[in-house]
């Protein structure tokens, strides 16, 4: 999703994957440059990308020790989004580094009202497609969450709490 609202902004993007098919799927989306990160650098080939310099803003949905590559990945002055924590709930960061290169840490779970209204435009103008994998009936929760933690769903999947 973030893709596809980076995309409707205006924006060049970079998307990291950690198997091919994934990055077949992500380029679908509008990706410009996808990193496979058990294969590639992911520092190395957004500076490469962005002509030495580090992407403007990056949205990090894993966290744990990713946090700090993520951080390493862009440019001085610019913005890290974090939201999500699928490798864990804790960073560790050379906060030196951060502080000295200005860069910006923010943190998210939702936006604000306007924002849900222009990507709820984005929608109905076909900008933005929603990204279903799949669904599940709510007695599969552990299941789902064993198929996202494992890097089987592409997109997001959907737990209808009327399914048994």
């Amino acid at each position: 999703m973030h893709i596809q609202v980076a995309k409707a902004l205006g924006a060049k993007v970079a998307a990291t994957v950690r198997d091919d098919v994934k990055g077949d799927y992500v380029k679908s989306l509008g990706a410009d440059l996808v990193i496979n990160t058990r294969k590639e650098d992911v520092v190395e080939r957004v500076k490469a990308w962005s002509g030495g310099q580090g992407a403007d803003v990056a949205i990090d949905n894993v966290g744990g020790n990713e946090l700090s590559r993520t951080i390493e990945a862009v440019r001085p002055f610019g913005i890290i989004v974090a939201y999500g924590f699928m490798a864990g709930e804790e960073a560790t960061t050379n906060v030196r580094e951060f502080f000295f290169t200005q860069k910006q840490l923010r943190g998210t779970i939702f936006a604000d009202p306007e924002d849900l209204q222009w990507g709820l435009d984005q929608v109905r103008a076909g900008r933005i497609k929603p990204a279903l994998d799949r669904t599940f009936p709510l007695s599969q929760a552990a299941k789902a969450h064993r198929l996202l933690a494992d890097n089987q769903v592409k997109g997001n999947f959907v737990l209808l709490p009327w399914g048994v």
